[in-house]
């Protein structure tokens, strides 16, 4: 990260459209009144901001001279150890100096990196145990004293013992001997070179990214960070979906006791991020706002990839859709702009669309509301159906006043932004000179058809979460 990342002299919270920059503030303090060691969850369900909030909140405490290390989990996935994981993030973090006890204490962290990098490597990846007496002959057997005497110890209290499986209790031995000793001296060291010079000595640890690990290295993250957690000076934050985790945790261990959470094995302090409209609007708004350009359906506003954001970021907390839904709402959108690059579409109408069949999925089309979400895009409004009824009307009256007005009243309020977009087909030669029934009668046959169309064209391809055809 270079200085002008690092928050000095800047806003940390410059562009939040999630209002976080409150609970940035709120948080900050509550870090600076800790003295001891603590473990605190900041929950959030999936996209609602919790990196964005991770991200600008390490700048405020950097700014304001607090220690931090960043531990993205996702990163570290296949590493096998995630305690070797912390300790690597612990050293990496040290900058570059002549300092004799920074240089010892990365001299230090690297041989119990190395050394319980050897000795579990074998086991982590299930490689047997010849693996792993190959491993402990070799390099780990010379970086600990003393190891060929707990060997022989071993050999010597189990009467007939294999060499091999002497060699594996012995591996596991000085593992465990290195987490409870060696480790414990190595956290106290690294803490106290990252600190040198700073008024507090306390470290603050972010950790990220946990709901997108694999199921089984979350869990396995969060059970051998125990080692760690309780090591003086330091000050864990985990950025969760405590839902998210729980589910797994179930899934492992079996259903806790009423009102017990998995995360209370771990954490002191339980947090969480504001869930609220707003930032799931923002969150879909960013999102949407990556689609891809094609060809505009119309010229002006109405009809960028901006403005399709916008209906997105509107239409989000309508939906009742999570944020995981949503994305998948902006592929389905942007893989019909694809592979349509050449056809005028309109993206707004697609965004629509795109929403209204993802609710009718989740809440069953009698349930649908489609009130409210013409609303939010009036000209969803210009149907085959709604079209051709007022043309008829009109053309079987004779061009009477009252079916005349209230065509033009449906097209003014409705889909004025349509009436200098030339119409997808030719129009009745008597209408021509009236440009509000040239959008009813030029576009309203296939406008809502077309769209539908190119949505479904690939979607009906697709494999859905649960790998059945969508």
């Amino acid at each position: 990260m270079t200085d002008s990342d690092s928050g000095t002299g800047a806003n940390p919270w410059e562009g939040d459209r999630l209002g976080y920059s409150e609970v940035g503030d709120t948080f900050t303090t509550l870090i600076k009144s800790i003295s001891d060691t603590k473990v605190i969850s900041i929950e959030a369900g999936y996209g609602q901001g919790k990196t964005f909030f991770r991200e600008r909140w390490a700048k405020q405490l950097k700014a304001e001279g607090e220690v931090v290390i960043e531990i993205d989990a996702h990163m570290s996935d296949h590493s096998g150890d995630p305690v070797l994981t912390f300790i690597g993030a612990l050293i990496a973090a040290l900058p570059e100096s002549a300092n004799p006890k920074r240089d010892k204490a990365i001299e230090n962290g690297k041989k119990i990196v190395g050394v319980l990098g050897k000795t579990l490597a074998g086991v982590a990846a299930k490689q047997g145990m010849g693996a792993l007496v190959d491993v402990v002959s070799g390099e780990a057997s010379e970086a600990l004293e003393g190891y060929e005497d707990l060997q022989g110890a071993v050999e010597k209290f189990g009467v007939g013992i294999s060499k091999a499986a002497g060699a594996l209790i012995a591996a596991q031995v000085t593992a465990e001997r290195v987490r409870n000793v060696e480790l414990k001296e190595q956290m106290e060291a690294l803490r106290k070179a990252l600190t040198e010079g700073n008024p507090n000595p306390r470290v603050v640890v972010l950790v990220d990214e946990l709901d997108r690990c694999h199921p089984d290295y979350t869990i396995a993250f969060l059970e051998a960070m125990k080692l760690v957690f309780s090591h003086e000076g330091f000050v864990f934050c985990l950025f969760v979906d405590d839902a998210y985790l729980n589910g797994l945790a179930e899934h492992r261990f079996g259903k806790r006791e009423a009102g017990e959470r998995y995360l209370d094995k771990f954490v002191n302090i339980r947090l969480k991020l504001p869930q609220t409209e707003k930032a799931l609007s923002n969150a879909a708004e960013d999102v949407f706002n990556t689609l891809p350009e094609g060809t505009p359906f119309g010229e002006g506003e109405e009809f960028t990839i901006a403005r399709a954001a916008r209906l997105a970021g509107e239409m989000a907390p309508l939906s009742g859709l999570t944020m995981r839904q949503i994305e998948r709402v902006k592929l389905r959108v942007e893989l019909a702009i694809r592979c349509y690059k050449n056809l005028p579409l309109d993206y707004a109408l697609l965004v629509w669309l795109a929403f209204r069949d993802a609710v009718r999925d989740a809440v069953g089309a009698p349930l649908f509301d489609m009130k409210i979400f013409e609303d939010a895009l009036p000209r969803s409004r210009l149907t085959r159906e709604r079209a051709e009824t007022l043309m008829s009307r009109l053309f079987k009256s004779s061009g009477g006043e009252h079916e005349y007005s209230a065509a033009l009243k449906f097209v003014r309020s409705n889909c004025p932004e349509l009436l200098n977009v030339p119409p997808s087909k030719p129009t009745d030669r008597r209408i021509q000179h009236e440009d509000s029934l040239v959008v009813l009668d030029g576009h309203g046959p296939n406008y809502m058809l077309n769209h539908e169309a190119v949505l479904n064209a690939l979607h009906k391809y697709e494999i859905d979460q649960i790998g059945t055809s969508t």
